[in-house]
């Protein structure tokens, strides 16, 4: 289960960095050590990503843990879990990462959303950031204003021009030029804090000022303190998946899914393609069915399951293995729909065949999911097809007797 799932990630991966934009070069593997001279834009999609040297473009990355410390004269966006970034970068930074670490100079903007977010460097521009824990640090700073939204907001470098700062706790012992403009619940000022220009405090505590600490002029308003909520939306990312990006994670899991199956149970795959091909109409009304009844199906066994101790935990897995039960079933539409067009013959299509079908259907799936309206009757339709096939080859008497590789038991249709 953990290969497959991180096989569909890196697919997913992928997906998402060679369809977000176009790229004059484009890496994916797993783990990937790049010592690159680019003079253009590069994507980049893969488990664990060390990036070195020189890119004259832009960088769009999709990984894991992404480590830069590569010179890079365009832009870089980002999305993975812990990223890194030591090298200079002339554009603008935007990115979603659980865990971001800037210690490179920016000459443009950082636009980011996570977690933990560190900056440790300088930024020309002005910086954007939704996260639980941000902080500049003391040797750090931003020339541009600051829009910065979190749980918990530590400010030890310098802020050029100020701006706005929203979170339960806000600490700052750096210096401030410009209007400064504070929501938050407990708000403090160090002694070696240094402020030019007017201070607004939105609090239901009364900020701690310490002795030595340099203020301009001080407001401030008791209200209570309201978090922060605005989605990532609201933060200029130019890393934004596009629908094709997001159509290109859903298809390359999928296939990935599909694959998979074929290789571990070919056989059960061909029963579900079996059954698809003999009763279509039954399979796609059938999925339909069990689509509709299938919330009802499953609270009524979990409850069952529930009532016992030994049964709780499998009530418990039963949820959490629901989704995965139907993005299988999305996966087996594809099959089924590839089998249908590419294997004229009839009979049991081998691994390359079943492959490349599963392959074009996937792509025309989402190409198709693509079209306004469209894409809403397209994705039901395949799963409903998929689902139905999949239960008629374990329900049913659907006997490979007669194809290629002999019989099969439709109970091996996983």
């Amino acid at each position: 289960m953990n290969a497959m799932l991180k096989s569909m990630m890196l697919a997913a991966l992928a997906a998402a960095a060679l369809l977000a934009g176009p790229a004059s070069a484009q890496y994916v593997g797993g783990n990937l050590q790049l010592d690159l001279d680019e003079r253009g834009d590069i994507g980049i999609a893969g488990a664990n990503v060390r990036l070195t040297g020189r890119v004259g473009g832009s960088v769009s990355v999709a990984s894991a843990d992404f480590f830069t410390s590569a010179e890079i004269g365009g832009d870089l966006d980002m999305a993975a879990a812990n990223v890194t970034v030591s090298g200079p970068v002339h554009g603008d930074v935007s990115g979603f990462a659980a865990n971001i670490t800037l210690d490179g100079p920016v000459g443009g903007d950082f636009d980011a959303a996570g977690a933990n977010i560190t900056v440790l460097s300088l930024i020309a521009g002005e910086m954007n950031a939704r996260g639980a824990l941000i902080s500049i640090g003391r040797e750090a700073g931003v020339s541009g204003e600051v829009d910065l939204a979190g749980r918990e907001i530590i400010i030890d470098g310098a802020l050029g021009r100020g701006g706005k700062l929203s979170a339960r706790d806000v600490r700052i012992s750096g210096s401030v030029n410009g209007p400064l403009d504070i929501a938050g619940r407990d708000v403090s000022f160090a002694a070696s804090a240094r402020i030019e220009g007017p201070v607004t405090v939105r609090a239901p505590n009364r900020p701690r000022v310490a002795d030595g600490a340099v203020m301009g002029e001080l407001t401030y308003i008791e209200a209570p303190f309201v978090e922060d909520r605005r989605s990532h939306r609201n933060v200029s990312l130019h890393f934004m998946p596009s629908p094709w990006a997001l159509g290109g994670v859903l298809g390359a899991s999928a296939f990935m899914l599909g694959f998979l199956a074929s290789v571990i149970a070919p056989k059960g795959v061909a029963a579900v393609a079996l059954a698809f091909r003999r009763r279509p109409w039954v399979s796609g009304f059938l999925g339909l069915v069990v689509l509709a009844m299938s919330p009802v199906l499953i609270t009524t066994l979990m409850v069952l399951l529930m009532i016992t101790i030994i049964g709780i935990p499998l009530g418990l897995l039963l949820i959490l293995a629901a989704p995965i039960l139907y993005f299988l079933a999305f996966a087996f539409g594809g099959v089924v729909i590839g089998d249908a067009v590419m294997n004229r013959k009839g009979g049991r299509a081998g691994l390359g065949l079943r492959v490349a079908s599963l392959f074009l259907a996937i792509i025309a799936i989402i190409a198709l999911s693509a079209i306004p309206v469209l894409g809403f009757i397209i994705l039901p339709a395949v799963l409903c097809i998929g689902l139905g096939a999949w239960t008629l080859a374990i329900f049913g008497r659907e006997s490979l007797k007669g194809l290629e590789s002999g019989p099969a038991d439709a109970a091996d249709a996983v």
